[in-house]
């Protein structure tokens, strides 16, 4: 540092002026107490703008400073002779010669310089605007100062640790509360504020923060912490370790920024906990469950109930959009239901459902109850649709045979002329029906029990009464009884009923009560006729044996003794014609006689050869079926023209038959398929054929296993049958419909099974689901 120098070291030496205006620093020398410039360098002089200032004062050189305590400094300095020195001394200078007046910081050294006689004649002014660093500076404080302040008012944690030792710097209230510290804590390291994070993980990261200067971040990461009270407190934050940097750039510590978020956590927690029980809910489901999300209803979780209903195995449909893994169940209807349930928001339910699904390699019909219900997020939105159902199709099955069974139950009553009674064995009522009271011969139905009893023959009352006593032990009651009606009329009726319990006690009987009156007369008569036909039946086939034996010995004396002298007529004819005279007359008659003669042994050798016809063994001939068809369908030309029928026939195969029996068995069957139509209905029928594999063969316990066969099937558009009647409609006189609208006495069928049965086959009839009838016959190629 230089305090002070001699005049004759500054001026006189010309080196050392040299070394002053080459010098890099701001120098200036005022001479005198008025401060006068004598000299300045290029560093001085740039500074100020290359004012003109040499020769002036420095009054004159900067009158702006006027007030400002600089020209007190100086001349103080030449007063006293005491250099100045000022750091980061501000100044307001017009740099630019506008007017406009800057503040400027300076660094400075004000030192008096001395002649010979150690008199001081000036003062030498060094300087250095620092401006830059305190402008910078003031920056960086006002920047802390935001930072500090942003820091404290932030409702999350932030906080700033310094060295190694992570000591706390500067941190915020939300800080403090978080750790349950006071400000006391500042300045102490991490680990001594919470000793119990030791082990955690935290102080190794924030190391690793401020060696390498990575940052780090950290979600829903837990930190525990141990409260004054003893307990200890699972807190979860997100977070950010950074380097903390110092203006040179230096890491000096880790700036750290956390947000507390427990309460999400736990939230995710018990969402997370929720899913898992609404899926564990839906495994565990009694009946089938399924959630399907998104618009492409991707098959996300399902139990195996739903997988048994859909057929499926959960590798073929988890994961999957519901109509690519069970594509059995397109175009039912089930596309749209989704659609609208997903778009919607709307419930769907369906009971007793129609569903096409697989089952055992084949597709079955199912019967399904089902409910669709949106499936909706915490914002409500519908993400899916969740799908419950369970599989009716036995209960339907069963609801329908009790059905059917209990509409034919009354059929049958009806037809059958049935009664039904209940009777309360408990006070003795009976519900009785119209008919039970039409047998009776009472105009209401409901009675007394005692009024319908008092009505038996008193013949049968021992009867009706040991069946009772029988029926409270065996639950059933069956017996046949006369009952004399107050119009003096007698009827005979059998009763049959069953006893319901409750509790071990009979409460009810349930029965019905037929009219055998008719039966009854009937069969009397019936016993009489059998005994009067037995005699005349007897006597006839005594008459009829009688008759054989006289056709027998007719046939013989036609057959031998008849010819017998028509043979010797013949023999004499011929001699006759060789010993013949010459008259022409008598060869013309010998010749009539001789022809007549020669007809009527012709005559007589046909006649026997036609009574041997049916004794003789039926002939087998090579048959082409499609032959027999068109000769069949020329038969019914007519009659297929009239009803505009369309016949299609596959080639049919060659046979061993008998050709008229096999044209009588075509005949028959498309006859029946051109007569039972449908009321405006075009008939449409279609012949197949085929070869039956050695499988179908042992199916069918009526063919030969050694055979091969043929199967012919018929199939029509008319009005069909009910399947139970399949077996009754081939017995002979059996009709299933009204004669009056379609003809017929039941012998075309029956001659169908015969003609089939000759030929070693089977025949059968089918009801086809889209409406008319199915006829198949199978014969075997061969008759060998």
């Amino acid at each position: 540092m230089i305090e002070e120098l001699k005049s004759e070291d500054v001026i006189g030496a010309h080196n050392f002026t040299k070394l002053f205006t080459q010098a890099p620093a701001p120098i200036a020398i005022y001479k005198g107490r008025e401060l006068r410039y004598a000299f300045a360098n290029d560093a001085y002089l740039q500074i100020f703008n290359y004012r003109d200032i040499i020769g002036k004062t420095v009054r004159e050189a900067f009158p702006e400073l006027e007030g400002q305590p600089f020209f007190g400094i100086l001349e103080d300095v030449f007063d006293t002779g005491a250099p100045f020195y000022g750091n980061e001394t501000p100044a307001l200078i017009d740099l630019h010669g506008n007017g406009n007046l800057v503040t400027r910081y300076y660094n400075l050294i004000y030192t008096p310089y001395r002649n010979d006689d150690e008199i001081i004649e000036g003062v030498m002014a060094f300087g250095h605007d620092v401006t830059d660093q305190v402008e910078a500076r003031k920056k960086e404080k006002e920047s802390d100062l935001r930072f500090r302040n942003i820091v404290e008012q932030s409702n999350e944690p932030i906080l700033i640790l310094k060295g190694r030792d992570m000591v706390l710097d500067v941190a915020n209230t939300a800080l403090f509360e978080l750790w349950n510290v006071g400000k006391d804590a500042l300045h102490k390291p991490f680990l001594e504020i919470l000793p119990e994070m030791k082990g955690q993980g935290f102080y190794d990261l924030l190391l690793d923060v401020y060696l390498t200067g990575n940052t780090h971040y950290g979600v829903e990461v837990p930190a525990t912490f141990k409260r004054r009270s003893g307990l200890t407190e699972t807190v979860y934050f997100n977070f950010i370790y950074q380097p903390y940097r110092e203006v040179d750039g230096n890491i000096s510590g880790v700036l750290v920024l956390a947000s507390t978020v427990t309460e999400q956590v736990l939230a995710k927690q018990k969402l997370k906990q929720s899913d898992i029980n609404f899926q564990n809910m839906i495994l565990q489901a009694p009946v089938a469950m399924c959630v399907l999300k998104g618009p492409d209803h991707l098959v996300e979780i399902a139990n195996d109930r739903m997988y048994e209903l859909w057929g499926k195995s959960q590798s073929e449909m988890a994961g999957k959009p519901i109509f690519e893994g069970l594509p059995e169940v397109k175009d039912q209807g089930f596309e749209k239901l989704l659609s609208d349930v997903f778009a919607f928001g709307n419930r769907f339910t369906a009971n007793e459902r129609l569903v096409k699904l697989p089952r055992n390699g084949r597709i079955e019909d199912t019967y399904i109850n089902f409910v669709y219900e949106p499936f909706r997020e915490g914002d409500g939105s519908i993400s899916g649709i969740i799908a419950v159902a369970t599989e009716v199709t036995e209960q339907v099955m069963a609801r329908r045979k009790i059905e059917y069974a209990e509409e034919n139950a009354r059929l049958a009553i009806e037809l059958a002329a049935l009664g039904t009674y209940e009777i309360n064995l408990l006070n003795d009522e009976i519900a009785a029906s119209p008919r039970v009271c039409s047998i009776w011969g009472f105009e209401v139905n409901s009675r007394k029990r005692s009024e319908f009893t008092s009505l038996f023959h008193p013949g049968d009352a021992e009867i009706r009464l040991r069946a009772n006593e029988e029926a409270m032990v065996s639950g059933e009651l069956d017996y046949e009884a006369r009952i004399n009606r107050h119009d003096g009329s007698q009827r005979w009726v059998r009763v049959k009923g069953k006893i319901l319990y409750d509790r071990g006690t009979p409460s009810r009987l349930l029965g019905v009560i037929q009219d055998i009156t008719e039966q009854k007369i009937f069969a009397e008569e019936l016993s009489k006729q059998v005994e009067e036909r037995t005699v005349e039946l007897k006597e006839a086939n005594e008459r009829l044996e009688r008759s054989n034996e006289e056709l027998e010995q007719f046939a013989y004396v036609t057959s031998h003794d008849l010819q017998e002298p028509l043979r010797k007529i013949q023999i004499f004819s011929n001699i006759l014609l060789e010993h013949r005279d010459r008259k022409e007359d008598l060869k013309k008659y010998l010749d009539k006689v001789n022809a007549a003669a020669k007809r009527m042994s012709d005559l007589i050798r046909d006649l026997l050869e036609y009574s041997r016809l049916s004794k003789k063994t039926l002939q087998f001939e090579p048959v082409d079926l499609n032959v027999i068809l068109t000769n069949v369908k020329m038969d019914f030309e007519l009659l297929i023209s009239q009803k505009n029928a369309v016949i299609n026939a596959d080639p049919l195969p060659t046979i061993a038959a008998i050709p008229l029996q096999i044209n009588q068995l075509l005949f028959n069957l498309l006859g029946n398929a051109l007569k039972f139509t449908r009321r405006n209905v075009p008939p449409v029928i279609t012949i197949t054929s085929s070869r039956l594999s050695k499988e179908q063969i042992i199916g069918f316990p009526q063919l030969n296993a050694s055979k091969d066969y043929c199967s012919i099937k018929i199939t029509d558009n008319g009005i069909g049958f009910n399947q139970e009647y399949a077996d009754k409609i081939f017995t002979i006189f059996q009709t299933l419909n009204e004669r009056s609208s379609y003809g017929g006495y039941g012998i075309g069928l029956a001659l169908c099974r015969k003609i089939v049965t000759t030929h070693g086959g089977f025949i059968y009839a089918e009801v086809n689901k889209e409406g008319g009838a199915s006829f198949t016959f199978i014969v075997p190629y061969n008759q060998e």
